[in-house]
């Protein structure tokens, strides 16, 4: 073992001469491992020469030994105590060795000893530092603001530029350089002084002492901006935007720091619930149901709140309505109360005076029988005007206007007429107007009203566009016209060139019962806007579409007509009295009969339909098998009919399952020779019924029309669906086809050549809601 230590010694004595022991040995080490080495050469006899050199040469060995050693071992136990003793040895001379950077103590056997570390930023070179009161700055603002143009360069392209070619010497240089030109400027060195200052806490006198240095070298040069904080940071020196790294890691601060004061919140929020819980539950125990009463109280009062602001805000739109369109605000009671009590004098006054006039008595009659006869009969009377009043008042979405005495009493002052025609300016309005039996209930006062208006354009060179339409519509027996507006006629904005027509058939249905005492069921009347197309001009420009056009047409006044079988035969009071005088047993019972007549039609027809036919199987479940679309076009023997159909909003009532449709029809005659429309079939089937309604009667809207070739005929009708809608299933709520019979006519356009029409399909089509279409 004695060998063994004498040749690790050696070993290491001759790797410290090597090229290496600078960069692995530090110094301390090097010097001690030289008095070891010189002493265990002297004592194994080893020569020294020059610098720990060893002559390992075989030649001066014994035979048979390897550097020195003898081939005979000696006793075992001599050998472990003199390797104890080199042990010892070694030890000992290494045992005060301690690193000059850490002040560790150095073990001679640890195969990774300390090194001397690189300079860094914060193992940095030993370098003179100037004292605070010897710092002079050297140059100009112009060299500065140079100089710190330079850095930025090097810093924000040089460097990842070269990085980016893996140009390692060019990036050191470059670097060297920026470190060159940052410590030319002595104000770096003091902002960097000063930043880890006021980072680090550091008294105000050392702080103040480095800002008014800073200020003494020229502050920062010009590109770079200090702020109130008093220093510049790396980015601002070098003009670097914030990193996507430290942007979102400054985000995640942000997000943890809003969630960390939410999360407080709410455990306050939470503490807060439960001290008054605690608190309400001792109330309870204390008082039982008192807090329920408070409760029942304060949702009361929220009620009646809502309630009272709700009416207001209605009254506050009703007053601005017919400000609008009276222009002024009507003289209204100060409540309902007062409201009501005068629409109650009214009906009485009216019905002295109606009861005295079909008495044939003087209105300064006997006092007292006009107050029996009001006492005996004003009651329904007067609680229809009450009804009248108070739905005047309460008018929703449509405006409403007082309306004309003689319609509200059912005795026209008029002459009654089903048509007019007017003319205003360059067009001539004419409308005519019949009654629709198919679409009407009479049972359940249900009446429909065609009418169709024509619009000519009677000047030589304008060209005129209609823009909007307004109609007022009384019924008889109401105290108020309904007026009903909007843009356009039948969706549409026509033009009309000199001598041109628009003409289209529209419908009315009425909610109203007839009166014996005329033959009316409404009258109605209104006028259409329009502007003059400049020369050149092909539509109206937005600015006179906003203003709603430049003049008005009239549409004259007409009625809308009950034929006769939905006519009531008056009733005389007189009759009533010469059958009390006949048969007083049986008055009241007659009195009975006699209301009763009065209250119905002299004849009932049915709402029914024609006929009905089996429904398609998807209607009745909802499943709607085929596309459905809400138009179609077919061309059957050479006649193109067209429909498209539309909601009708305004007069479908939801709640009640009523959803009205209009439907716009075209015809075109499309052969060569003249045709004319006889007859028309229409089968509807709404969803979830099992059957067809069948809808047929002659003519088309009450008419005939004669169509040449090339010719059309259009028209616009509306279909009053009583259907609750499958809205789970599908936004249809019907469905609808048929075709119109039309016979050809001969070379002088009015004799038929044949007595057996021909069919024009009207393809299938639906009524879809148009809250669930797309």
């Amino acid at each position: 073992m004695k060998s063994t230590a004498f040749a690790v010694s050696a070993f290491l004595a001759q790797a410290m001469t090597g090229p290496f022991v600078g960069a692995f040995t530090p110094v301390s080490f090097q010097q001690r491992a030289s008095a070891v080495v010189s002493t265990r050469s002297s004592s194994n006899h080893v020569p020294s020469v020059g610098r720990f050199e060893f002559n390992l040469s075989m030649s001066t060995a014994d035979s048979g030994s390897y550097l020195g050693m003898d081939d005979e071992d000696d006793d075992e136990d001599d050998d472990d105590d003199e390797d104890l003793d080199d042990d010892e040895l070694v030890s000992s001379r290494y045992s005060g060795a301690k690193s000059p950077f850490t002040g560790l103590k150095l073990d001679p056997w640890d195969p990774n000893p300390l090194i001397k570390p690189r300079p860094s930023r914060y193992f940095k070179e030993d370098t003179e530092t100037v004292p605070d009161d010897q710092l002079v700055q050297t140059m100009s603002d112009d060299e500065r603001k140079e100089n710190l143009a330079v850095m930025r360069q090097i810093r924000k392209s040089d460097l990842p530029d070269l990085r980016m070619r893996k140009d390692h010497a060019g990036w050191v240089e470059a670097n060297n350089d920026l470190k060159r030109r940052y410590g030319r400027d002595p104000w770096f060195g003091v902002n960097e002084r000063l930043r880890d200052a006021v980072l680090l806490g550091d008294p105000e006198e050392k702080i103040d002492q480095l800002k008014a240095l800073a200020a003494k070298l020229g502050g920062p040069p010009k590109g770079i901006e200090v702020g109130t904080k008093g220093y510049a940071v790396h980015t601002e020196i070098y003009d670097i935007n914030m990193s996507p790294t430290r942007a979102a890691s400054m985000l995640e601060r942000e997000l943890r720091t809003e969630r960390a004061a939410r999360g407080r919140a709410m455990m306050a929020e939470r503490r807060k619930n439960m001290e008054k819980a605690q608190q309400q539950y001792e109330e309870d125990m204390q008082n039982p149901g008192l807090r329920e009463d408070k409760e029942a109280k304060e949702r009361r009062e929220r009620t009646m709140r809502r309630l009272m602001g709700e009416i207001e805000e209605d009254n506050k739109k009703k007053r601005e309505r017919a400000k609008d369109i009276l222009g002024k605000l009507p003289e209204t009671p100060e409540n309902r109360t007062k409201a009501m009590e005068k629409a109650l004098q009214e009906a009485r006054d009216d019905f002295k005076k109606i009861r005295r006039e079909q008495l044939g008595k003087s209105p300064a009659g006997d006092k007292a029988e006009l107050a029996a006869a009001g006492a005996a009969s004003g009651s329904g009377s007067s609680a229809s005007r009450a009804r009248e009043a108070a739905a005047a008042e309460a008018a929703g979405g449509r405006p409403r206007l007082p309306g004309d005495d003689d319609v509200t009493r059912g005795e026209i002052d008029t002459a009654v007429e089903p048509a007019s025609s007017t003319t205003t300016g360059p067009l001539l309005v004419e409308v005519s107007s019949v009654y629709n039996k198919e679409q009407s209930d009479p049972p359940m006062r249900k009446h429909c009203f065609q009418y169709t208006i024509r619009i000519t354009n009677n000047s030589p060179t304008d060209t005129i566009q209609l823009l909007g339409r307004r109609f007022e519509i009384q019924t008889v027996g109401s105290s108020m016209k309904d007026v009903v507006q909007g843009e356009g006629v039948t969706g549409r904005t026509p033009i009309l060139k000199p001598g041109e027509t628009f003409e289209y058939t529209s419908t009315a249905p009425l909610s109203v019962r007839p009166i014996g005492t005329t033959i009316i069921a409404a009258r109605m009347r209104g006028e259409y806007r329009y502007v003059t197309l400049a020369e050149g001009q092909e539509t109206a420009s937005e600015e006179q579409i906003k203003a709603g056009g430049e003049s008005t047409a009239d549409l004259a006044t007409f009625h809308f007509i009950f034929p006769d079988d939905q006519r009531v035969k008056p009733f005389r009071a007189e009759d009533e009295e010469e059958d009390d005088e006949d048969d007083d047993e049986d008055d009241e019972p007659t009195a009975v009969a006699k209301e009763a007549s009065a209250a119905r039609p002299a004849s009932t027809p049915s709402a029914a339909p024609a006929s009905t036919l089996p429904g398609d199987q998807d209607m009745k479940t909802g499943d709607i098998s085929s596309p459905f679309t809400d138009s179609s076009e077919t061309v059957s023997e050479n006649v193109k009919v067209a429909v498209t159909s539309s909601y009708r909003p305004e007069r479908s009532d939801a709640g009640l399952d009523k959803h009205c449709f209009a439907y716009n029809i075209r015809i075109t005659n499309e052969s060569k020779q003249p045709i004319q429309l006889v007859s028309r079939r229409f089968e509807i089937q709404t969803i979830g019924s099992d059957n067809k309604d069948v809808v047929q009667g002659p003519g088309v809207t009450g008419r005939q029309p004669i169509l040449k070739p090339g010719e059309s005929f259009e028209y616009t009708s509306t279909a009053p669906l009583s259907v609750k809608p499958l809205l789970e299933k599908t936004p249809v709520v019907a469905r609808m086809q048929g075709e119109y019979n039309f016979v050809i006519l001969g070379d002088d356009g009015s004799t038929p050549l044949s007595s057996n029409p021909l069919q024009a399909k009207l393809g299938m089509f639906h009524f879809i809601l148009p809250a669930l279409t797309g």
